[in-house]
């Protein structure tokens, strides 16, 4: 095989592979990027390995432009160039590969969440229904505390009530015996008044007629009081006029005198006259205390009071 046509093969394998590169490039790019936003460490490995071998072929490119003279060194770069290429094929698969595997992890990922869910949605349910029983559960309990705490109380206070019953049957029959007594000696006592009424209603006859008895004499005494009254009346009148006369004799008297010695018509009128005089002109001129004064003071003290007067 001749030279140029070696070369002529390989450059068509490495024009091949060179011109496939990219659309194998995308491709696995697309693959790598379809799987969810967990992949992203697969198409960061197809994205380096495609960058990869665009190198590698352009330096392929260039040496195989460099080198087109010389067979040897052509081939060799051409092989290495086709070397390449497998390679980059290669790491295409296996990017393929794990990008598919981050897909099915992803996807494990996901149903392991919905799983998660689920079994979180569960597990709620059944602990809402543990808490539930616990409370009818703590209920129960509760209501069974109270109905023994209800009947043991009943009981308690059952006999306590007997003990006040008891105590309260006492007090009314002994009340009721107090009450027997105190009714019995009222009636003796209501006998007893009566027994007094009738006694007292006797005495009261008694009283009545030894009042009438004694209203009778004390009519008839008094009749002949008032008789006697009468008489005494007649005289004690008689007596007044008479005392009367003298008063106003006397007045009469004193008035004479005191203007006789306002006058001094009479200049020595008043001595002359005895105290019994001189107490009665006084006591018509309104001298107090004239019994104590002696027959002087009066003679003085009706001059002054003469002089008061005039």
């Amino acid at each position: 095989m001749s030279a140029r046509s070696t070369m002529g093969r390989a450059s068509a394998q490495v024009a091949g592979g060179l011109k496939d590169l990219p659309r194998n490039a995308a491709w696995l790019v697309s693959k790598a990027v379809s799987v969810d936003g967990l992949q992203n460490g697969a198409t960061n490995v197809a994205s380096d390995t495609v960058d990869g071998v665009r190198d590698q072929a352009r330096r392929a490119a260039a040496a195989v432009a460099d080198r087109i003279p010389g067979t040897d060194s052509v081939e060799t770069r051409l092989a290495r160039a086709h070397e390449a290429v497998v390679r980059a094929r290669e790491q295409e698969q296996d990017a393929l590969a794990h990008a598919a595997d981050a897909k099915q992890r992803a996807d494990a990922a996901g149903a392991a969440e919905k799983e998660g869910r689920e079994r979180l949605r569960a597990a709620q349910k059944q602990a809402d229904e543990q808490v539930e029983q616990r409370v009818r559960e703590a209920r129960r309990r509760a209501d069974e505390m109270v109905e023994a705490e209800r009947r043991a109380a009943e009981e308690d206070l059952g006999a306590q009530l007997d003990d006040v019953r008891r105590d309260i049957d006492r007090d009314v029959e002994k009340a009721r015996a107090e009450a027997d007594e105190a009714a019995e000696d009222a009636q003796q006592r209501i006998d007893a008044a009566h027994r007094a009424m009738s006694e007292a209603r006797q005495l009261a006859e008694e009283a009545t007629e030894a009042a009438e008895a004694a209203a009778r004499k004390a009519r008839e005494e008094a009749d002949s009081l008032v008789a006697q009254a009468q008489g005494q009346a007649a005289e004690a009148d008689e007596t007044r006029a008479r005392a009367e006369a003298a008063r106003d004799e006397v007045a009469t008297t004193a008035a004479r005198a005191v203007r006789a010695e306002q006058t001094e018509e009479v200049p020595t009128s008043l001595p002359r006259r005895t105290k019994a005089e001189l107490v009665d002109i006084a006591s018509s001129l309104g001298i107090e205390g004239t019994s104590q004064k002696t027959k002087t003071q009066l003679v003085n003290a009706i001059r002054r009071s003469s002089r008061t007067r005039a």
